[in-house]
């Protein structure tokens, strides 16, 4: 790894682990509102067509595997734009001498 790609690493890996460091703050904010609502109005009435309505787990569950989807996806578009680009940046970076590619060759 380079070392602009460690850097990026390391950022990285400092937002996931601020991101689960609000895990038990949330969890517990959640159920101390719970607790106070559950206290005062403890008969909360059935909203209409609940029974219609995903649970709090299902939708999560469907928007972390949609996220899943959606950034492998991602991927793949991304690398093959990369790939694309790789006689130029191969150049630029001064990785390797530059690769024609079949388009190129045909035309010359």
């Amino acid at each position: 790894m380079t070392a602009v790609l460690d850097r990026v690493t390391e950022v990285q890996d400092q937002i996931i682990t601020a991101i689960i460091n609000t895990k038990d703050p949330v969890s517990i904010a959640v159920s101390t509102v719970v607790d106070y609502v559950v206290a005062r109005a403890p008969q909360v009435p059935a909203m209409p067509f609940a029974d219609r309505l995903p649970t709090p787990k299902e939708l999560i569950d469907n928007q972390a595997k949609f996220a899943t989807k959606l950034v492998s996806t991602n991927k793949s578009v991304a690398l093959a734009a990369a790939k694309a680009a790789q006689p130029l940046t191969d150049q630029l970076l001064d990785r390797t001498a530059p690769v024609r590619s079949a388009r190129s060759a045909a035309a010359a």
